[in-house]
């Protein structure tokens, strides 16, 4: 295999590696191959945007053809599009039209939200088979393909219907990022940014280093991001895979950020949500005496470095915090609100609706 870096997601039985480099077709599919290992079939699911635009998705299909068995492309709606439950409906008719059994396989090619389908499909399709990632953006590379939480949206809101269901490998080809577009680059940043303050404060130097606007990632550096990052959540997933206690701090920011993001009708990417949610944890964890000033000051400076939304107060109105109130975190009346009293430290508060409503539309 081409040099990478690996990381190991430890859940005993079922744990499995994250590769990170710049990984040759015929690399990746021999990973995922041995990864999967005996297979009838292999349904490779590929978010059409990305199939079209990068120059690395044929040969890998190809790679994957080359050593495994029935294997078979089929494409997704691109982007967030594809992440609902008529689409998972689609996608699943076509897995028992094509004839895959149960000891068939997926495997999921795209960015967050492809790869959110990709698992969630494996993890209903025939009460679950084997899966595979290939993450194609920053953003999936460094979370949504780690960790085994896999969902599709509702109209009330984000990653409301889903499952726990771990890949058996994960493949971070950093070609992709060649022709990932500059805003999609730079909104994958902000989930870099939160495992910084959640886990890793010398993260946040290193992000703080780095150029600013749209200026591309110098060479060398999205491997080290990616590679720390990764090595975050899957310290955190492997302690509670579950979300039963520490991993919900992997929620820094996705509180608002995922109202936010909703509300827009999506025209506002995961990332560029996050990175508002993440400034809205600081604040009202300022007015509860769970931060500082200069914290939530260097958090916007880092943020507007890396070209990204800082304007948080007036995009906040009582449709948006009402969807607050829909939140997959919620418990009974209040929300489980992660808070960042310093740089790679974190505390969960349970936190009403009407507090959240009242701190950011007080006048």
């Amino acid at each position: 295999m081409t040099t990478a870096t690996t990381v190991g997601v430890e859940l005993g039985a079922r744990r499995y590696d994250v590769r990170i480099g710049a990984i040759t077709p015929a690399a990746a599919a021999a990973a995922i191959a041995e990864a999967l290992g005996a297979v009838t079939g292999v349904a490779v699911l590929v978010d059409e945007t990305v199939g079209a635009r990068s120059p690395r998705v044929a040969p890998l299909v190809a790679a994957l053809a080359a050593r495994l068995p029935g294997v078979k492309r089929f494409d997704l709606r691109g982007g967030e599009a594809c992440k609902t439950l008529a689409e998972i409906e689609r996608t699943t008719e076509w897995l028992a039209g094509q004839g895959y059994d149960r000891r068939a396989a997926v495997v999921g090619v795209g960015g967050g939200a492809a790869t959110d389908h990709a698992g969630f499909a494996a993890a209903v399709y025939l009460r679950g088979v084997r899966f595979a990632l290939v993450p194609t953006t920053l953003l999936a590379m460094v979370d949504a393909s780690v960790g085994g939480k896999t969902a599709v949206d509702l109209p009330a809101g984000k990653n409301l219907v889903g499952a726990f269901h771990q890949p058996s490998a994960v493949v971070a080809d950093l070609g992709f990022l060649a022709t990932l577009p500059p805003r999609e680059l730079r909104a994958g940043l902000a989930e870099v940014v939160k495992c910084g303050f959640i886990a890793d404060a010398a993260l946040l130097e290193l992000l703080e280093t780095l150029p600013a606007g749209e200026a591309p990632l110098p060479e060398g550096t999205a491997a080290a991001l990616v590679a720390r990052a990764v090595r975050v959540k899957a310290e955190v997933v492997a302690e509670d895979e579950t979300e039963s206690g520490r991993r919900a701090i992997l929620n820094f920011g996705h509180t608002v950020g995922h109202a936010l993001e909703a509300a827009s009708g999506y025209d506002l990417l995961h990332g560029e949500a996050v990175g508002l949610g993440m400034l809205a944890a600081l604040s009202l964890g300022e007015a509860r005496g769970l931060g500082t000033p200069a914290l939530t000051a260097r958090a916007t400076a880092l943020l507007a470095r890396l070209g990204l939304p800082v304007d948080l107060r007036p995009r906040l109105s009582k449709e948006v915090l009402g969807r607050v109130t829909v939140d997959k975190k919620r418990r009974g009346g209040a929300i489980k609100f992660v808070f960042c009293p310093a740089a790679g430290e974190t505390k969960l508060v349970d936190v009403s609706p009407d507090e959240i409503a009242a701190h950011f539309l007080r006048p």
